[in-house]
């Protein structure tokens, strides 16, 4: 039986700032050579996600410095991304149409929600303050404030010691093949792919235990585990 469910934020719940094949493009056309070893779409996430999601920057010029020195990286068209990345759209950031909705059915049905997820720390703060995020969960597991990201064991373990319940007690929510569901499945916890539109840089040789296109049909896996 499913106790708690639980949801990665970036294109499950909110859009993404980031566009992540656009990035990588600018990072290689102003690339110094350092940075020859980030071959890949999914080696560039990664590095990524260790440089930035692990720790607390103070400001928006902290992140960016660390950003173009990590990356050997400059030019304009590099640092007005990032500007529209962390400040533009983080202005405009909006939950998607089928979230508030499914949140507040999952809580009326009894289901414990925790938060779990890959962010930078100004981008959170940012979320929190536009959305009020934290109202619709029962436990925030960020990546900045727990020292890892997902697919880490660490990341997941944070939420069953938290609720006290057993990884198969858990139904992880994520629009992240490698992060999300092979973090959850390794760790012992059902998981759902949300595979919302123009995903098609994911790793599609892994395999989803279940895959849905919006939240608003989660009660119909949900309903495997009460009728199983």
């Amino acid at each position: 039986m499913i106790k708690v469910v639980v949801f990665d934020l970036w294109n499950t719940l909110v859009p993404a700032t980031i566009d992540w094949p656009h990035l990588i493009s600018l990072i290689k056309k102003n690339d110094s050579g350092v940075n020859s070893s980030v071959s890949s779409l999914g080696d560039f996430i990664k590095k990524y996600e260790e440089l930035t999601q692990k720790k607390k920057y103070s400001d928006y010029e902290e992140l960016r410095k660390d950003f173009l020195s990590s990356f050997s990286a400059h030019g304009v068209a590099l640092e007005q991304e990032l500007y529209e990345i962390f400040v533009n759209r983080l202005d405009k950031i909006r939950f998607f149409d089928d979230v508030v909705s499914t949140l507040i059915e999952l809580k009326n049905k009894g289901y414990k929600l925790a938060l779990l997820t890959n962010t930078e720390n100004l981008a959170f703060y940012k979320v929190e303050s536009v959305l009020h995020i934290s109202n619709y969960f029962d436990f925030l597991g960020l990546s900045f404030e727990i020292g890892e990201v997902k697919p880490s064991p660490k990341m997941f373990e944070a939420v069953v010691n938290y609720f006290r319940v057993e990884p198969s007690e858990c139904l992880m929510v994520g629009d992240s093949l490698r992060s999300d569901v092979t973090g959850a499945n390794n760790f012992g916890m059902h998981s759902v792919w949300i595979n919302r539109p123009k995903k098609s840089f994911d790793f599609a040789e892994i395999k989803p235990e279940f895959e849905l296109n919006t939240l608003k049909d989660i009660n119909n896996v949900l309903g495997v585990f009460l009728n199983g």
